[in-house]
C-alpha cells in the first residue's frame, strides 16, 4: 500500500454530506458562498476488504460546486449545496482484467439543503441538524460512472465546539438513511484550528465513516473499477486545511488536499481542491 495520504475535508468537495461542519451559526441575514473545485485522479481504489486494487487506467472526478449559509432567524441557519461533475476514465492498459470501455460523464450530483439550529451559545456551542441530499445524478452503467448517489440521503447530527480570537475546535456525530437500497451509515467528524496570520486560519481534520450494512445496492464489476459512489462505502481520513482572507470578513480563499489513512469501496486517491468564498 501506498504511504499515507495527505487528508483535508473541506466546507465543499463534492456531493455527498460534506457541507461545513461546526455549531456555528450565521447571525439573521448573514450569508456565506463558496464556489468551489475538487479534482480525483487515480488509478486504483480501495476494495471492499480495504486493500489497493489496480483499475489498469488512469480516472479523473472533477467537482465544480456552489456553497451558501444563510441566517433565517436568530439561532437558525440554512445551507445549500449544487455540485456538477466531470468525469473520465481512460483506455484499460489491460483489457482481460479490466474490459469496460473509457469514456466520459458529466451532470449535476447530488444537490443538497440542510438547516442547523443552535441549542447552546457562548463559550460551548452546541447545534443541531439535518442535512438532505436529492437523487438527481445521472449514471452510465456501460462505463461504470454516476455523478453522486442513486437515491436520498437525510441525516441529522450534533455538532459541539468552542472558538476563540485564535483556536477553535468541534465535534460532530450523524447518522445517515439512505434509500434505493444503499446502506446507511455513521459519521464522525472533527476539527482544530488556529490562526497563525490575522487573516490566515490552518485546521486539522478528522473524519470517519462505517456502513451499517443493511442495504443490497449491487457494486456491479463496472462501478467497482471506478470506485464512483458504490455501497458501503468506509473510510478514515486525517489532515489540514488553510483559509485566507483576501478582504477580511468579506473575501477568501481555501485550499486543501484530501486523501484517506483507510477505506473500503472508494477511490485511491488524493484529492485538490481550491475555492474562492464571500461572506456578510
Amino acid at each position: 500500500m501506498r504511504q499515507l495520504l495527505i487528508v483535508f475535508l473541506v466546507l465543499l468537495t463534492g456531493p455527498s454530506l460534506v457541507m461545513a461542519g461546526g455549531p456555528w451559526i450565521r447571525s439573521y441575514r448573514k450569508g456565506f458562498v463558496q464556489v468551489g473545485y475538487s479534482g480525483l485522479y487515480y488509478n486504483s481504489v480501495f476494495g471492499p476488504s480495504g486493500s489497493e486494487l489496480p483499475v489498469y487506467r488512469n480516472i479523473s472526478d472533477v467537482t465544480l460546486q456552489l456553497y451558501a449559509e444563510y441566517g433565517i432567524a436568530k439561532g437558525w441557519e440554512i445551507r445549500g449545496v449544487l455540485p456538477y461533475k466531470l468525469l473520465r476514465t481512460g483506455t484499460s492498459t489491460n483489457l482481460s482484467a479490466n474490459p469496460t470501455p473509457a469514456g466520459t460523464l458529466t451532470g449535476i450530483g447530488n444537490i443538497g439543503l440542510g438547516v442547523k439550529r443552535a441549542i447552546l451559545e457562548g463559550s460551548a456551542r452546541l447545534s443541531i441538524g439535518v442535512d438532505a441530499l436529492a437523487n438527481t445524478v445521472s449514471n452510465n452503467d456501460r462505463l461504470g460512472l454516476r455523478t453522486g448517489y442513486e437515491g436520498w440521503t437525510v441525516m441529522p447530527y450534533v455538532s459541539l465546539g468552542s472558538g476563540g480570537t485564535r483556536t477553535y475546535y468541534y465535534a460532530e456525530a450523524g447518522y445517515g438513511f439512505m434509500t434505493q437500497n444503499y446502506s446507511n451509515f455513521l459519521k464522525l467528524n472533527g476539527e482544530l484550528g488556529y490562526r497563525i496570520h490575522p487573516r490566515l486560519w490552518v485546521a486539522g481534520t478528522l473524519d470517519f465513516r462505517l456502513p451499517a450494512e443493511n442495504g443490497p445496492f449491487f457494486n456491479t464489476e463496472a462501478y467497482q473499477f471506478t470506485g464512483a459512489y458504490l455501497n458501503n462505502q468506509m473510510f478514515l481520513g486525517t489532515g489540514i486545511k488553510a483559509a485566507y482572507d483576501i478582504i477580511p470578513d468579506r473575501v477568501g480563499l481555501t485550499a486543501s488536499v484530501i486523501g484517506a489513512l483507510a477505506g473500503e469501496n472508494v477511490p485511491f486517491s488524493r484529492s485538490y481542491n481550491a475555492g474562492i468564498f464571500i461572506k456578510w
